[in-house]
């Protein structure tokens, strides 16, 4: 299955990796990296 994000919603994640960054050095790139991990499971076991 493809995923494939909206413009929106493409900048509400950059956002949120902002946001993230400011809380401590790294942890927006950790956040999009977990963002990530959870959207390819939901890839590969849509119906689960």
């Amino acid at each position: 299955m493809k995923v494939i994000f909206s413009e929106l919603a493409k900048l509400e994640l950059d956002d949120a990796c902002s946001f993230y960054d400011l809380q401590m050095s790294g942890l927006g790139l950790k956040f999009k990296e977990e963002v990530g991990k959870a959207v390819r499971r939901i890839a590969e076991f849509p119906t689960a």
